[in-house]
């Protein structure tokens, strides 16, 4: 963000009102058994459901703590390309037309994407959208291009796991669509997510998924471990015995054998998940998101390594 805009730019977590196909029947109920949405929910947290409103009230937040000036309209909560492209527009355009926006983050499933919604897309990464050229007309913005991510839930390569935690999509719709935001979002910022941990996946399984994210080569990644969230299913399967999450050092290993994989020019988002949210319910570490991030530093140190040192550029395939 800093080499994009001069200075670091913050997320702010909107709730737009989408559900998931894995939620409403489409493709199944109960969406999937990790995620508990409300936390993560501006909306029904506080009950601001306007996006302009949510944006102003997080904006006071980091404004505060950070004196930040710049931000992101991250489309966080459920699926948020879920809907037909005229209220996705509708809804991106409130956004970006917001003060202080210099960019909206799309958090989506795979199987949720197509041609028509990543022309949308498009048009706000290339600038040419209405709505980004009367912000530049009015002296609204100093910027030719917002910046603009879309960001799918890869979480793992396996099939099998992915079932048994309720995703209802498969790995080969990550890589359409994938293959697809190349394809009709060129100048969109592609992002996947990892998820290390899922029950019953060997480290080897993990690992597998890690090169196969890196074969698809995405411009950020966020690599985050597996913890149960109160109130959901996984929390249920947990007290029941059915799996064990992961330990902090095996972790730390896999973020490390992460980081050695990726491309050089992947950007690394995010290397653990929450760990201070009064509800998880496990891992319990008892280390601050800090301390991990410096463990990780300390475990490449270790081994005198460093991100890419496992990526093979020459047939654009990772090394084991």
């Amino acid at each position: 963000m800093k080499q994009w805009f001069g200075e670091p730019a913050y997320k702010l977590t909107i709730d737009a009102g989408f559900t998931c196909p894995n939620i409403d029947g489409t493709k199944a109920t109960g969406g999937c058994t990790f995620c508990d949405n409300v936390s993560f929910s501006p909306a029904l947290r506080t009950g601001v459901t306007r996006i302009s409103d949510q944006i102003e009230q997080s904006k006071t937040f980091y404004r505060e703590r950070f004196n930040s000036s710049k931000f992101l309209a991250y489309f966080q909560t459920f699926t948020n390309t879920y809907d037909k492209v005229e209220r996705l527009k509708s809804l991106y355009d409130e956004a970006l037309n917001a003060p202080d926006i210099v960019g909206i983050a799309i958090g989506t499933r795979p199987d949720c994407i197509d041609a028509e919604k990543l022309q949308l897309i498009q048009s706000y990464a290339d600038g040419s959208a209405k709505v980004w050229q009367h912000k530049l007309k009015e002296g609204r913005t100093e910027y030719e291009r917002p910046f603009v991510s879309v960001e799918y839930g890869m979480q793992t390569m396996h099939d099998a796991t992915a079932d048994y935690v309720n995703r209802a999509h498969t790995h080969q719709e990550t890589v359409d669509a994938v293959t697809l935001t190349r394809e009709h979002a060129p100048d969109a910022h592609l992002c996947l997510h990892m998820m290390s941990g899922m029950p019953f996946e060997t480290d080897e399984m993990i690992l597998d998924s890690i090169h196969e994210c890196a074969r698809l080569r995405p411009d950020s990644v966020k690599f985050h471990h597996m913890y149960v969230y109160e109130n959901t299913r996984m929390a249920q399967q947990y007290a029941d015995g059915a799996f064990e999450t992961p330990s902090l050092d095996r972790h730390i290993k896999l973020a490390a054998d992460c980081i050695e994989r990726m491309p050089p020019s992947t950007w690394i988002q995010r290397l653990v998940g929450e760990v201070s949210d009064s509800g998880v319910i496990a891992p319990q570490w008892g280390k601050s998101k800090m301390q991990i991030y410096q463990a990780i530093t300390d475990e490449l140190r270790r081994r005198g390594t460093y991100q890419s040192l496992l990526w093979n550029n020459d047939d654009a395939n990772p090394q084991t």
